[in-house]
């Protein structure tokens, strides 16, 4: 899996190549360049004439584009521009060498935009600032970068390649400053960046293209990398072929209400489908019928809603006590509603469960009142695993901002301050254990369903039971939920996707994978 690293940490990485292996920075430039060049062939094979635009500022990243402006002269059927833009004495030693070369091959290079264009480029090469922004653009920039993203707006066939990082945005929290340029594509060098991912990252990156430059630190630690399912697939162990339902696992799931029983279903149905051996669901008696209706190998306990109480009567106490001895794991929140959830985590039973825990929906929001519930587990050496979206995380971490919350540093802070498993829902699903942290990205909009989460809290639920580590059930029940969404799509489109689409797809991705251990 790719390591995924901060500004601070590419520059060490840079620091290293440079200083102690004795690389020349210029080598380094060269072997970016042609990665970059190689991407603008690509466009090349499909045009008789290709007209290219290079946009480079004063630094490193501008040289990389200086340098690839003149590989790209060796090849007939493209012509090209270039256009520098910022304060010409702030130029680096770098930029001003290729800047030489250029000079001597008779390569003018403009001071404006528009200079020595005759049409609008087919590919706009934006080699302005890379890594190097982490301050709001100045006007001259940010014009220029509007008029990059103008071109590509208005030329439908006009493509841009981004140099390492879009211009204008912040390479570790993924924000424009306050705006940036958006790519078709980004070829980055060494390691994929943090901004990249969270954030409004994606919006901005295109096909990220990550390409070698050097070599591998030693003893580094991958503490931020990006999920692979190729090898996440791996992490669930080969069922035993002696097997029966007992060995795979039981999962409790207190879900669902009057008005959202399906929430309960869509529980259950992951859960079985994901390979849990036995499901129960604890919820009101309404939803009896439909639940054994739509997931008839389930089990289903009824529980009154008792809105009049503040807290579960003693027959209830006692009858959730034991279905928690029954229970491997645990699933609670997922369409309960907030004062139900609050009634069942103040309940004795659930105070003393030292059974791994799923909390989700609900649950969180009725979590977030009382925070210490997860402390008291923590310090018993209990697994609970937290899946909040965007909102139920502020809800939980009221003194982090969304965008910090997305930062991996304050998610691993949070994860092991309340000693849980923290899945932080998102475009990109950040998932830590407060010491490794996974960046999800193989998921798309197909997710964006009412239901989804349910069917990933249901998944988890039963990867739990048979995965050892708790951070590899959290890790491969999200892979796989992603997966399964685009999966799904291939079919139905992203728009069409339901969360019950996801429930269908998930076995045959595990079937797929457990033809792999053969």
């Amino acid at each position: 899996m790719k390591q995924i690293v901060t500004a601070e940490e590419m520059r060490t990485y840079e620091g290293y190549l440079m200083e102690t292996l004795g690389i020349p920075s210029l080598l380094l430039m060269e072997r970016a360049a042609g990665y970059v060049c190689e991407q603008v062939c690509q466009y090349a094979r499909k045009k008789e004439k290709l007209r290219v635009l290079i946009v480079a500022g004063y630094g490193n990243n501008g040289a990389d584009g200086l340098a690839a402006a003149r590989m790209l002269t060796e090849h007939k059927k493209i012509s090209v521009c270039i256009t520098a833009v910022g304060e010409p004495t702030h130029a680096s030693d770098q930029w001003k060498i290729q800047a030489g070369i250029l000079e001597k091959m008779c390569m003018p290079v403009h001071t404006e935009i528009s200079e020595g264009l005759e049409q609008a480029p087919d590919v706009i090469v934006d080699a302005l600032f890379g890594i190097g922004i982490n301050r709001d653009l100045y006007e001259k920039h940010l014009n220029v970068v509007r008029q990059i993203n103008d071109w590509r707006k208005n030329h439908t066939e006009c493509r841009v390649i981004s140099v390492d990082l879009p211009s204008g945005l912040h390479t570790d929290l993924g924000l424009p400053q306050p705006e940036a340029v958006m790519a078709d594509v980004t070829v980055t060098f060494g390691f994929v960046k943090r901004g990249m991912y969270v954030n409004q990252g994606r919006r901005y990156t295109g096909e990220v293209i990550c390409k070698p430059i050097g070599t591998a630190m030693p003893d580094r630690h991958d503490t931020d990398v990006l999920m692979d399912w190729s090898e996440l697939r791996e992490l669930r162990p080969k069922r035993d072929v002696l097997g029966h339902k007992g060995t795979f696992g039981k999962v409790l799931c207190i879900s669902g209400s009057n008005d959202m029983p399906g929430a309960a279903i869509l529980n259950a149905g992951a859960a079985l489908r994901c390979g849990a051996g036995m499901v129960k669901v604890l919820s009101v008696p309404q939803n009896r019928d439909l639940l054994l209706r739509s997931v008839p190998e389930a089990m289903f306990v009824p529980m009154a809603e008792q809105e009049a109480e503040n807290s579960l009567s003693a027959a209830d106490e006692a009858r959730l006590a034991e279905e928690l001895a029954w229970a491997d794991v645990l699933l609670i929140g997922s369409g309960l509603t907030k004062t139900r959830a609050c009634r069942f985590l103040d309940s004795k039973a659930l105070r003393q469960c030292t059974k791994p825990m799923v909390i989700d929906a609900d649950g969180l929001n009725a979590l977030a009142m009382d925070m210490d519930f997860l402390l008291d587990r923590k310090a018993r050496g209990c697994v609970t695993y937290v899946t909040p979206h965007p909102g139920e995380f502020v809800r939980m971490f009221p003194e982090k901002r969304l965008q910090d919350g997305q930062h991996s540093y304050h998610v691993r802070q949070l994860a092991e301050k309340y000693g849980v498993v923290l899945l932080a829902k998102s475009a990109t699903t950040l998932v830590t254990n407060g010491e490794k942290v996974y960046y999800n990205t193989l998921g798309s909009d197909a997710l964006a369903k009412a239901g989804s989460g349910d069917v990933l809290a249901g998944a988890l639920a039963a990867c739990a039971c048979v995965i050892k580590e708790p951070l590899d059930a959290a890790v491969y029940a999200d892979a796989l939920h992603a997966v399964a969404g685009s999966y799904a799509a291939k079919e139905r489109g992203n728009a069409g996707v339901t969360a019950s689409d996801l429930i269908d797809a998930m076995p045959k991705l595990m079937e797929q994978a457990e033809k792999s251990y053969n």
